[in-house]
């Protein structure tokens, strides 16, 4: 088992810095908001689930990072609106990042 963990931990630091710090706001998600509660069926069509993921030696600032990832792949979907049903932080070992995972749904105006 201790021959497992040495083989596993590297990776787990290697993935993580495959993790964005800085996410860019593209354009066409400028427009994507977020809403606390799905909104209405007769209003919005539901097209996806989303996820966003940052890594920050600021909390905060990766939950702001990771809602860009989000709302960046929302609007990739076509989506005018994203929901976060799961926002996870976790800090990452033998460093001082936290990874944020928000998990949510990607909705566009109904037809």
């Amino acid at each position: 088992m201790k021959i497992l963990a040495l083989f596993a931990f590297p990776l787990l630091i290697a993935c993580a810095g495959q993790i964005p710090q800085h996410v860019e706001l593209q354009p066409q998600a400028e427009n994507v908001e977020f809403a606390y509660e799905p909104p209405s069926a007769e209003s919005y069509k539901e097209i996806g689930h989303v996820k966003g993921v940052a890594l920050g030696k600021d909390p905060d600032l990766a939950l702001e990072q990771a809602k860009n990832d989000l709302r960046n792949k929302a609007a990739a979907l076509g989506a005018a609106l994203v929901t976060i049903d799961e926002n996870v932080g976790a800090l990452v070992p033998l460093t001082d990042e936290t990874k944020v995972t928000l998990t949510g749904r990607a909705y566009k105006p109904a037809d």
